[in-house]
């Protein structure tokens, strides 16, 4: 039963415990009620009935656990869902306006981790060392050459604050750095170290292709049979952004031409991916699951900041809405 007078505030997906164990949470404990569900909801239905009394939610798995127009109608008390992370497509925020609840979100918490996992994977796929680990684990001695990215041209695919920090990784590692984005501004570019070309120049150019922009209907599949095609033969794809902005057919088929030399994949149009994807027998795709932005510095922000949104939300002084229009009423 709820605190007299205290609001109930629900995570239905704190997975790993992050939250329950964050000393930082005891910041809430006089303002809320706090449930903590360890284990993934197993469907909507599962998630509605976690959340049915929630004040507010807080969700540490957003893409896994989403937020459609009849799981908010479900939450007649809902005035808030945080979200930790950056994206808050997995949230009908249209419909929690409506609603009148807030969304708030945790900017770029994950930027360095997702950044350091691009470079990463280009790095595994230049140097083959998936196929060569498994090679010896399979107990083939089986070196096998690949090439250095030094000298190379890095072109990234959207200025974002992940690609901010990527640039000069790059360049630390003696990469050229080039880069396209819908406004393809010269000086934002250069704010981050690249320089601004055409899209097609950037796919005939660069040696690594990074994606890092937002997934919607103008951007999905953005590459795909064409984009490939005009890519140099033996680039490398990087895409750690959005499974739906590469057309997957289209990629495998590439891959299988060696028209590029690989890719280098966190996240996938489908995920979990199914028994028996062509990508499990390709050798020059190495894959993560959606892990890009797990690391226990980029944990740690997430949820501290989480709690802070909570807080000054609480306290009247609301930070990252993403829809302030709610804040009026």
């Amino acid at each position: 039963m709820r605190e007299a007078g205290k609001l109930k505030i629900i995570v239905p997906d704190d997975i790993v415990g992050s939250f329950k164990s964050s000393p930082n949470i005891t910041r809430l404990n006089d303002h809320a009620v706090l449930s903590f569900f360890t284990v993934r909801p197993s469907n909507e239905e599962d998630l509605i009935e976690r959340i049915r009394t929630a004040n507010i939610v807080v969700t540490f798995r957003p893409a896994f656990t989403k937020f459609p127009k009849h799981v908010l109608a479900a939450a007649h008390g809902l005035r808030m869902i945080c979200i930790s992370g950056t994206g808050v497509e997995d949230v009908d925020v249209a419909e929690a306006t409506a609603r009148k609840i807030a969304v708030a979100n945790v900017p770029g918490p994950s930027n360095r981790a997702v950044a350091e996992h691009c470079l990463a994977l280009a790095f595994s796929v230049a140097r083959h060392m998936g196929a060569q680990d498994r090679a010896i684990r399979g107990g083939q001695w089986k070196a096998m050459q690949g090439i250095e990215l030094g000298g190379k041209t890095l072109g990234i695919v959207g200025i974002s604050g992940i690609s901010s920090e990527l640039a000069p990784l790059a360049r630390g590692i003696g990469m050229k750095v080039a880069s396209w984005s819908r406004n393809n501004d010269s000086a934002r570019a250069a704010a981050v170290g690249s320089q601004a070309v055409a899209f097609d120049e950037l796919l005939a150019t660069a040696d690594v292709v990074s994606l890092h922009v937002r997934l919607n209907d103008a951007t999905r599949h953005m590459i795909g049979a064409d984009q490939l095609a005009r890519m140099k033969r033996g680039a490398i794809l990087i895409n750690t952004a959005r499974g739906g902005l590469v057309d997957t057919h289209a990629l495998v088929n590439a891959l299988a031409r060696n028209q590029l030399g690989g890719a280098g994949l966190d996240v996938f149009e489908q995920e979990p991916l199914p028994v028996g994807h062509p990508f499990f027998t390709l050798e020059n795709v190495v894959m993560t699951p959606v892990s890009a932005w797990s690391t226990a510095d980029a944990s740690a922000r997430m949820i501290n900041q989480s709690i802070e949104n909570v807080t000054q939300f609480l306290a009247g002084t609301p930070v990252n809405i993403v829809n302030p229009v709610v804040l009026g009423s």
